[in-house]
């Protein structure tokens, strides 16, 4: 992979894919290439276009949260679980609310709030939702990348405000939980994107939940940007995370 190929790939995946991205918002706005480097077993890789996971992780809670009745919606491009069990119970307004308190909620909440906090899905869905289901100290500054971005989407697509601004060319793979507490989450979301050469890329952005009281609610990233949540996941790797293939 040429470091032309490479530039390409990053410029075209923070143009596509941003929830797991804006930097990924994501999972999608900003999901880096990287060149692929070697590496020790018993470290991960960095380079200066992106680190890239090429051991599985230690922590993990090893086994399936979500349960065996899921369905599947469409969101900007985006294939999404849904789960009568694990919700979400409420999707109206573009929104998705009303996640289980346990495990399988945590995964699905995490997948829902970080597709909609992208500006694609426009400012009807990603407002709200970036206003009421994203909590922590840098939750203002995401929610200002992300008008940003939205705004510069738009345009360069000579879309009206208010508008969705295009569609969001990823798919979603499957997820590992790190840890898990009643209170707080932390999870990979796997995801695969087109890399700009024709070939697709593998990329796992790391994303925290907070249950809320009622709910489970994104944990903003520091600075509110994912930039530093995304590593590209090589293939032998894809292992460490459980599918999202129940239901398809």
């Amino acid at each position: 992979m040429t470091y032309d190929v490479i530039t390409r790939a990053r410029r075209t995946t923070r143009r596509r894919v941003t929830a797991i991205l804006i930097a990924t918002v994501a999972a999608v706005c900003a999901v880096a290439a990287a060149v692929i480097i070697s590496a020790g077993p018993n470290r991960s890789a960095s380079s200066p276009m992106g680190p890239v996971l090429v051991r599985p992780e230690t922590t993990s809670t090893g086994q399936a949260a979500l349960p065996d009745d899921l369905d599947w919606v469409d969101v900007a491009g985006v294939s999404i679980p849904v789960s009568k069990q694990a919700g979400p119970h409420t999707t109206s307004d573009g929104q998705a609310r009303g996640f289980a308190h346990d495990r399988g909620g945590a995964v699905l909440a995490a997948a829902h709030i970080l597709v909609r906090a992208n500006p694609q899905v426009g400012p009807s869905v990603f407002e709200p939702t970036l206003r009421t289901q994203v909590v922590g100290a840098d939750a203002a500054s995401i929610r200002v990348q992300v008008a940003q971005a939205y705004d510069e989407l738009r345009r360069q697509m000579g879309v009206a405000h208010g508008q969705p601004a295009g569609r969001l060319n990823a798919t979603l793979l499957g997820y590992r939980i790190l840890s898990y507490t009643d209170d707080q989450v932390a999870l990979r979301l796997l995801t695969e994107a087109p890399d700009g050469s024709g070939s697709s890329l593998m990329v796992s952005t790391e994303v925290r939940v907070r249950w809320t009281g009622s709910d489970w609610a994104l944990q903003a990233p520091a600075g509110g940007t994912f930039d530093q949540a995304v590593t590209v996941v090589l293939d032998p790797y894809t292992a460490m995370f459980l599918p999202f293939s129940a239901g398809r």
